[in-house]
C-alpha cells in the first residue's frame, strides 16, 4: 500500500511541476490542431512557441487550450506505474530471474499508474479560449498569460 501512496504522490508532483510552464494547443479556425507547445512569446499579432520557433498569425488562430490533454496524465502515469513495478518485481525475488519478477510485474504497473493518472485528470484545470481571428480576443487571452 506504501508503494501505491507513493506512486500517487510522484504522479501529483509531476502535475504540479507540469504546471509552471504555459503549454498550450493551438487551433485553426476549422478546429484542426496546428501547433502545440511552451510559449515563447505573444505579440498583438502573434505567438511564438519554443518547439520548432513556430511563429502563428493571430488571425488564424481559433481557439487556445491550455495545458497537456488529458491522456498525458494517463501515459505518465502508466510510464511512472510500469518502471516502479518493473524494479520492484525484479527485487522481489519471489520468481527464478529478476527478468520474470520485472516482466511479471511490469503490466500491472502499467495499469494502476494510468489508473492513477485518470484519477489526476479532474486536477488538470486546462483552459479553452475562443480567439477566432479577433484581436480583443486575443488581447483578453494575453492578459491571462504570464
Amino acid at each position: 500500500m506504501k508503494i501505491l501512496a507513493f506512486l500517487f504522490t510522484i504522479l501529483i508532483a509531476h502535475n504540479l511541476e507540469a504546471q509552471k510552464s504555459i503549454f498550450i494547443r493551438v487551433y485553426d479556425l476549422e478546429g484542426h490542431k496546428i501547433a502545440r507547445g511552451h510559449v515563447l512569446s505573444a505579440t498583438d499579432t502573434s505567438l511564438q512557441l519554443k518547439e520548432k520557433t513556430t511563429s502563428i498569425l493571430v488571425r488564424n488562430i481559433g481557439s487556445i487550450r491550455t495545458k497537456h490533454s488529458a491522456g498525458n496524465n494517463m501515459l505518465v502515469g502508466s510510464i511512472i506505474g510500469t518502471t516502479t513495478f518493473a524494479v520492484l518485481g525484479a527485487i522481489n525475488g519471489d520468481t527464478d530471474t529478476p527478468a520474470e519478477g520485472a516482466a511479471y510485474w511490469a503490466p500491472v504497473g502499467t495499469l494502476l499508474g494510468a489508473v492513477f493518472g485518470a484519477l489526476t485528470i479532474p486536477f488538470k484545470n486546462s483552459k479553452h479560449s475562443l480567439i477566432n481571428g479577433d484581436p480583443e480576443k486575443w488581447k483578453a487571452f494575453r492578459s491571462k498569460i504570464p
